[in-house]
């Protein structure tokens, strides 16, 4: 039986991988691999929970939701439930009669193929996520675990981490929200009407043009700010740092009008071409620095 289900497996995972999904650890000879579909709305909500192991969503075909998962232990399991309106979707891992599991025992592999429109909700402990090509809203959290999000167009992306490494890419037209306490984040090609990044303690480094007309907010307590512009970014940008260093080397024309009085070496202000976006940099006492691509 377990032959057979490994095989089974095998053949779901190779066509999910054509579909551009990420590949799966390799399945050991002790590990059971199942595939299930469910139905979902046009507009409807995946929820999944897991603590450990990973975490896979992207596109998939049709009207139903495709998880692919790989358990470690017969004392682990996976429940899988729709709402009768087809709204929500519901996967979860739980341990069986509070069993004591190894790390190897507690960890589920989840592969997941989300039809389009459909929103994504993942919660972690340690577990990394990855959602690549989606087309609806996107919330994830993990306490240690790499959140890894890109090419989502027109959608709201909202993480939460606490020392859990963040990276966006190609994220574009998107309401962009990110809390983190020690984790570092990580953005390329991130634009909207609304992006803002808040720390503790973790750096923020952002890679694009600021486009879009919108609101650009980083602000660290005592992580670095690092932000690259290409020479046609059309921004209004203010930096400023209580106790850290900030240094620009972008240009910028001088501002007539600030809410605060520019400070070498602690505060700028200025815009570039038209400065239809508005950046704001704030830090307590970590570093900010500005630079041209």
């Amino acid at each position: 039986m377990t032959r057979l289900i490994f095989a089974a497996g095998i053949g779901s995972v190779v066509a999910l991988a054509t579909a551009g999904a990420l590949a799966l650890p390799p399945v050991l000879p002790n590990d059971t691999r199942n595939e299930t579909r469910m139905e979902i709305a046009a507009d409807g909500t995946v929820n999944v929970i897991n603590s450990a192991g990973v975490v896979n969503v992207h596109p998939g075909t049709g009207r139903q939701v495709v998880v692919v998962y790989t358990t470690h232990s017969p004392n682990l399991e996976v429940d899988t439930s729709t709402s009768p309106d087809r709204q929500r979707v519901e996967i979860r891992t739980h341990v069986l009669h509070e069993q004591k599991l190894s790390p190897e025992e507690s960890r589920v592999e989840y592969d997941i193929a989300m039809p389009a429109g459909a929103s994504v909700n993942v919660s972690t402990a340690t577990a990394p996520i990855t959602v690549d090509g989606v087309s609806g809203d996107v919330e994830l959290s993990s306490n240690t675990g790499e959140i890894v999000v890109r090419n989502v167009a027109k959608a709201h992306v909202h993480i939460r981490g606490i020392a859990s490494a963040i990276s966006l890419s190609n994220i574009t037209r998107g309401h962009v929200e990110i809390t983190s306490t020690g984790g570092a984040v990580q953005m390329g090609g991130v634009t909207g009407p609304l992006v803002s990044v808040g720390t503790t303690s973790g750096n923020i480094t952002y890679k694009g043009d600021c486009s879009g007309g919108g609101e650009y907010r980083l602000t660290t307590h005592s992580g670095a700010i690092d932000v690259t512009l290409p020479p046609t970014a059309s921004v209004d940008l203010t930096a400023r740092s209580v106790s850290g260093s900030v240094v620009n080397d972008f240009p910028l024309q001088e501002k007539s009008h600030v809410s605060f009085v520019p400070k070498a070496g602690s505060s700028f202000a200025g815009t570039s071409n038209s400065g239809s976006s508005s950046v704001e940099l704030q830090s307590f006492n970590g570093r900010i620095r500005v630079k041209k691509q």
